[in-house]
């Protein structure tokens, strides 16, 4: 039986780019090892430049924003961001689930910070934010509650945006965002490499006291080698970029996206015993969450998902529940063999 995963917290690389990686750790072009690549040779400046360029290009990244590719997870940023940029201002962070908590909690510990409802990006009307806020801060897509953000607001201060979960899952609005950082390994590579896009009129702005590790403007100058680069996920994520052009670019991925996550709506809305959380304009393509209509039932749902060869889907622990993740790698058999699954599940009978 062929087994699929759906976690959440790492989506699996397509096959062609997973052999493709595998050869490039026998040897890679001829070189040796991609796992021995030094940082500081021309073959890697070469590789890097070329990954910056392919996403630049993909993304359609304006001429007046920096691509950063350093180490330490999505949840470094969460730091990084308020020293780069509180400069002694507010920070204004919207409350959309777990991990725009974390973000704001964190970045917290380094000056003032607002928290606002989700509901203030529609009524935005707060004109003294211009000279109070020092950014806006928005998680694009929550894994933990599977809630999506599919606008983002024009606002009179930078807006930066946490898109770990659905980067190069769908466009990005460049005009309205001012910083995007997602960590690589759920739809686009493997752990270790995040992807920062700062505008580079943010740059100049850190604290005295920013690690240089973090300082975007120090990174930028030297090249995001002021420390040794993941070098190996750098890799893995010109792989990605290039399988992601060959098929149609993000408008594919996208398009990809949208579908899978409606063949899976469709059939938890279909199915009496399975209840979706989260309202149908808000609802996640890359995480959907549902529930069982009896909660008890949860433990013989996930039994007979690992059964059927369907695996991690349970949910995010402080949500409980059930959640589906619809990375780019994942295979079209995986949302096949799930949303068949899904339409003919049925609970014990209680009553026995």
């Amino acid at each position: 039986m062929e087994r699929y995963s759906f976690s959440a917290a790492a989506g699996p690389l397509p096959a062609s780019v997973a052999a493709t990686v595998a050869e490039a750790c026998r040897d890679w072009q001829g070189g040796g090892s991609i796992l021995g690549l030094s940082f500081v040779s021309d073959r890697f400046k070469a590789l890097q430049e070329e990954t910056g360029n392919a996403l630049r290009q993909l993304l359609a990244v304006p001429k007046d924003f920096h691509i950063l590719f350093l180490s330490g997870g999505a949840s470094a940023q969460f730091a990084a961001l308020p020293l780069n940029l509180m400069a002694g201002k507010v920070a204004t962070y919207i409350d959309s689930g777990h991990w725009s908590r974390r973000a704001r909690d964190e970045a917290a510990r380094y000056g003032p910070v607002q928290t606002l409802p989700l509901a203030a990006l529609a009524n935005y009307a707060d004109p003294e934010c211009l000279t109070r806020d020092a950014y806006w801060h928005v998680t694009s897509n929550e894994t933990a509650n599977g809630l999506q953000l599919r606008d983002f607001p024009a606002l009179p201060v930078p807006l930066a945006a946490d898109m770990t979960s659905d980067f190069l899952t769908r466009p990005i609005d460049f005009k309205r965002l001012a910083l995007v950082y997602a960590g690589t390994q759920k739809s686009i590579g493997v752990p270790g490499l995040t992807v920062v896009i700062v505008r580079d009129e943010l740059l100049g702005r850190a604290a005295p006291t920013t690690p240089r590790v973090l300082n975007y403007t120090t990174q930028a100058a030297a090249h995001c080698r002021v420390n040794t680069p993941p070098v190996f996920a750098i890799f893995v994520l010109h792989t990605m970029l290039d399988w992601i052009a060959t098929r149609g670019g993000i408008a594919a991925m996208a398009a990809a996206t949208r579908r899978r996550s409606a063949a899976v709506y469709q059939a938890v809305d279909n199915n009496l015993h399975l209840r979706a959380t989260i309202t149908p304009i808000l609802r996640s393509h890359t995480n959907p969450c549902f529930s069982l209509a009896n909660s008890d039932n949860a433990p013989h749902f996930l039994g007979a998902a690992q059964a059927a060869g369907l695996d991690d889907l349970n949910g995010h622990p402080e949500v409980g529940g059930i959640r589906v993740s619809l990375y780019n790698g994942l295979p079209e058999a995986a949302v096949t063999a799930l949303t068949a699954f899904l339409h003919a599940y049925a609970p014990p009978d209680i009553r026995q």
